[in-house]
């Protein structure tokens, strides 16, 4: 865990320049290591994401609560299931060519049934993301110390961080292994930053994409 003082809130206005677009969806079930199928979908149909730095959120992060895992690495998404797709805003009417598409993942379907609005970024101080690509050896600590450069990088200096789970994401290339990370008492501008540039490689595969979190409570579990 890193933790420092607290900040000030300070006057900002949210950008519309990146923006979730969100697809209600269908799917009868679905592997929990799905990241790479899905991209792999996706592009087929909107193949400019690789080149937009856009990010694709698995089924799970994308809807929260709305979905029931099985032992055997398997899940049911429910009618509250969505896809989100983080891109810029002059590119959200191109993807409304995903509406009424099946995107075959294999031995398994997702049914892409209607367009929702899209969301913007969020100011909030807190925010987590589910994956972000990592060395497996990395302890904690050697994590965090990770995840500060690359906060700094974007110009963000970090108050409070805290790591989570470990998992891993299957591609054809290998194991890609990923820990999940909680920022907390950023300034709204680096709230924002954050969320559009991501840390880390592997957006198309749901790493670096940061969501906004009403509290810390909301993240012990993830």
């Amino acid at each position: 865990m890193f933790w420092q003082e607290d900040i000030k809130e300070e006057h900002f206005t949210l950008p519309e320049t990146i923006q979730d677009a969100v697809f209600a969806i269908h799917a009868k079930v679905l592997p929990v290591d799905h990241a790479y199928l899905l991209s792999q979908a996706l592009l087929k149909y909107l193949p400019w994401l690789a080149q937009v730095n856009a990010g694709i959120f698995d089924i799970s992060v994308a809807d929260g609560n709305g979905w029931e895992q099985n032992e055997a690495g398997f899940y049911y998404p429910s009618k509250r299931s969505k896809l989100n797709i983080r891109i810029p805003k002059e590119r959200l009417k191109s993807a409304q060519n995903l509406v009424g598409k099946t995107l075959d993942l294999g031995e398994y379907s997702i049914e892409i049934v209607k367009s929702l609005k899209p969301k913007l970024l969020s100011d909030m101080q807190i925010v987590f993301a589910k994956h972000i690509a990592c060395n497996k050896n990395y302890s904690e600590d050697e994590f965090l110390q990770m995840a500060f450069s690359q906060l700094q990088a974007l110009g963000i200096s970090p108050k409070k961080m805290m790591a989570g789970l470990q998992r891993s994401i299957s591609t054809p290339n290998g194991i890609i292994h990923t820990r999940s990370l909680m920022v907390a008492n950023l300034r709204k501008n680096e709230a924002v930053t954050l969320q559009e540039q991501g840390i880390g490689e592997h957006r198309l595969l749901g790493c670096g994409l940061f969501l906004p979190q009403k509290g810390i409570e909301s993240v012990n579990a993830v």
